[in-house]
């Protein structure tokens, strides 16, 4: 089991929003590449990223393939959930290294377990079929039980799209998961060695806990949502810089998170 385990993960680059998009201030396929640019300059560099949803804008065979394209010149490997602008399917065809479903899947769902250096990696597909909102059916959780017992005493990282708790950002927290909170909740209680859950979908760095283990929410490596935490908030976009989120994993103490800029703001300079 290594020493530690250095993970990025990326989020919400929703590539095919078009050039009108925001008033044409932003060009979401520019902001994948530079958010690659920048997991491939880290020293060191990460040994695994995810990449929790909202691939693509509309769903279709070109953005995939234009991801795919974006995303090749990753030399570890990386690993994707689909969020709900994206159709599970189609991503699966053209990024299926990316999205490895085995055929234990629950109804094909993108669901997936893989193990990296002493971690395992559990994918959730946590998609409703034209939907905003996310849930976790019965077939899902089931399948999750099961591979949960798999990993019985051994480390766990879930990830997926949908967080599972509410945020304040009400506009949000009203399409955040949600079926299948509990007992999602119940499993990773149970199984007592989940080192934490990460999400997207929600365009800001959010960190809570979640059934006594640490919850993450990535921002998006192109637009954030506005935090605005009124009662009736509008939903609004703001053009801050850029994240990704980078998690230092060891046996010992777990998750460490950081988030890093993937704009240029130069070298650091010393004190």
């Amino acid at each position: 089991m290594p020493k530690s385990l250095l993970i990025a993960q990326l989020s919400d680059g929703h590539l095919g929003t078009g050039a009108d998009f925001l008033g044409g201030r932003i060009d979401t396929r520019l902001a994948l590449r530079q958010a690659v640019a920048h997991v491939r300059g880290l020293d060191p560099l990460p040994d695994v990223v995810l990449y929790t949803g909202d691939l693509g804008e509309r769903g279709n065979a070109q953005e995939y393939e234009a991801i795919a394209a974006e995303l090749a010149p990753l030399s570890m490997p990386v690993y994707a959930v689909p969020g709900n602008h994206d159709a599970p399917i189609v991503a699966r065809h053209a990024l299926g290294a990316c999205m490895p479903v085995g055929p234990d899947a629950p109804d094909g769902a993108c669901c997936y377990h893989v193990q990296h250096e002493g971690l395992h990696l559990i994918a959730l597909d946590t998609v409703v079929p034209r939907s905003s909102h996310g849930a976790l059916d019965a077939a899902r959780l089931d399948w999750l039980a099961g591979v949960l017992g798999t990993c019985r005493g051994e480390p766990v990282l879930l990830f997926m799209h949908h967080p599972p708790l509410p945020t304040g950002i009400e506009v949000m927290d009203a399409c955040s998961l949600m079926e299948g909170v509990e007992p999602l909740a119940a499993l990773i209680r149970a199984h007592g060695h989940v080192q934490g859950v990460l999400c997207g979908h929600l365009h800001r760095p959010v960190q809570m806990t979640f059934a006594g283990v640490p919850l993450h929410v990535a921002p998006s490596i192109a637009h954030q949502i506005q935090l605005d935490l009124r009662p009736g908030a509008p939903l609004r976009a703001r053009l801050e810089p850029p994240k990704i989120s980078l998690h230092r994993w060891t046996p010992a103490l777990g998750l460490c998170t950081h988030l890093s800029y993937t704009g240029d703001f130069g070298e650091g300079l010393p004190l």
